[in-house]
């Protein structure tokens, strides 16, 4: 029973963050095909960044999950090549260009926050090509699980700021959300590696002191 925990509790975050997806764009993203939209008005000052930036980000989002079926590694390791290879471009475009939107549209307190988010979505992205073009399969799994809540802050950001006391707070409460999610993104993979290990270890350590 043991062995099936983490694949049951990987699925069903993954479904849950597929809902806030769709949440995400149905609450909010379908305002960007009304040329009249307060949305829509606000990114006219950037439409090429947010088309670079939109465009790879969202590709990221939707493949990175593949990434992380075993089903798929064992069964099609080409097609896994494939689009951890598109995970890295649409990282390598997505991220950067996130800074000069922050910087053009403001507000100013959160051009930090997405840079900090960049910064960090770029180089977990690049330590996991490392690991994997070096033969460390196992650290490039981990990295890469390092990597994917970077990009997820942007649903998860769009989600919390939607609770109508958050949105009443305006910049502020952007602000309040925004910074916890990206501590979060940066933070919790690490933790949650650290107990799998731990947990992994634990049997053995047992068997030890019972010999």
């Amino acid at each position: 029973m043991d062995s099936t925990k983490p694949f049951r509790a990987k699925h069903a975050w993954l479904l849950l963050f597929a809902a806030m997806i769709v949440f995400v764009v149905f609450n909010r993203d379908l305002a960007l095909l009304d040329a009249n939209s307060p949305l829509r008005q606000r990114y006219n000052a950037v439409p090429w960044w947010m088309l670079v930036h939109g465009i790879a980000g969202a590709v990221a989002l939707l493949l990175a999950p593949f990434q992380f079926s075993s089903r798929l590694r064992r069964r099609y390791i080409q097609v896994h090549r494939i689009m951890g290879r598109i995970y890295v471009a649409c990282t390598a475009v997505a991220a950067p260009a996130a800074i000069p939107i922050a910087v053009i549209l403001g507000p100013s307190i959160l051009i930090p926050a997405a840079t900090l988010q960049s910064i960090g979505w770029i180089v977990t992205t690049a330590t996991a090509l490392y690991c994997i073009r070096t033969g460390r399969v196992q650290q490039h799994r981990e990295w890469m699980l390092r990597s994917y809540p970077f990009a997820m802050v942007f649903i998860v950001v769009r989600v919390l700021v939607a609770i109508p006391a958050i949105d009443r707070m305006g910049e502020l409460g952007l602000a309040m959300v925004v910074w916890p999610t990206i501590a979060v993104a940066g933070i919790l993979p690490s933790f949650l590696l650290a107990w799998q290990h731990l947990a992994a270890d634990e049997p053995a350590a047992v068997t030890q002191r019972a010999a």
